[in-house]
């Protein structure tokens, strides 16, 4: 799913997709609430879009500026927030470890890449743990809106980039994997 935040890439696969007809399937990977959040972009009611995924510094593959703040987490042994802010300059400095937040991006088009606010934390206190929260926020009606935190806690393998569980959704992503042509769906 992060191949997607390079803006000609998506521009030409849902091109080529609805030209053709066929369907290109997104996994979901770890996303929790991803239909959720796409009913609510698909009806105008999705205000904000937060993830937040926290993962001990050696689960980390960053590239870029961002190698040598991951290595300053790392040796100071504390919770640091490496990134917070748009989505899509933070693809390509870990596409290894950011494809849920690509996928809830791809559920809330109207958001996107820019709009979706991305939060990545190094923390050795979770050494075999990958966490990911979601915070939805709705339109505010009469002054209060809805808002919806999600909180998924993935076992992992120290220095591992994806949690055990994920192969389960991987698995029922290829499942769900029919009849759905022309379009951009998550599995």
């Amino acid at each position: 799913p992060s191949a997607l935040a390079d803006p000609d890439t998506e521009r030409r696969l849902r091109a080529a997709a609805a030209r053709g007809g066929h369907t290109l399937y997104v996994p979901r990977g770890a996303l929790w609430g991803c239909e959720d959040i796409a009913r609510m972009d698909r009806e105008g009611t999705l205000q904000a879009l937060k993830v937040t995924m926290t993962k001990a510094p050696g689960s980390l593959r960053p590239q870029g500026w961002l190698r040598d703040r991951a290595e300053a987490a790392a040796a100071a042994a504390a919770r640091t927030v490496l990134y917070e802010g748009p989505l899509r300059p933070l693809c390509p400095l870990v596409p290894n470890n950011v494809n849920t937040m690509a996928a809830a991006a791809v559920a809330a088009p109207r958001l996107g890449f820019d709009g979706v606010t991305a939060c990545l934390v190094a923390d050795p206190s979770v050494p075999d743990w990958h966490i990911v929260d979601v915070e939805v926020t709705a339109v505010a009606e009469g002054g209060r809106s809805l808002t919806v935190t999600s909180s998924r806690r993935n076992p992992a393998g120290p220095g591992a980039v994806t949690g055990s569980a994920t192969r389960h959704s991987f698995w029922s992503s290829v499942q769900a994997c029919t009849g759905h042509g022309g379009c951009v769906k998550l599995c």
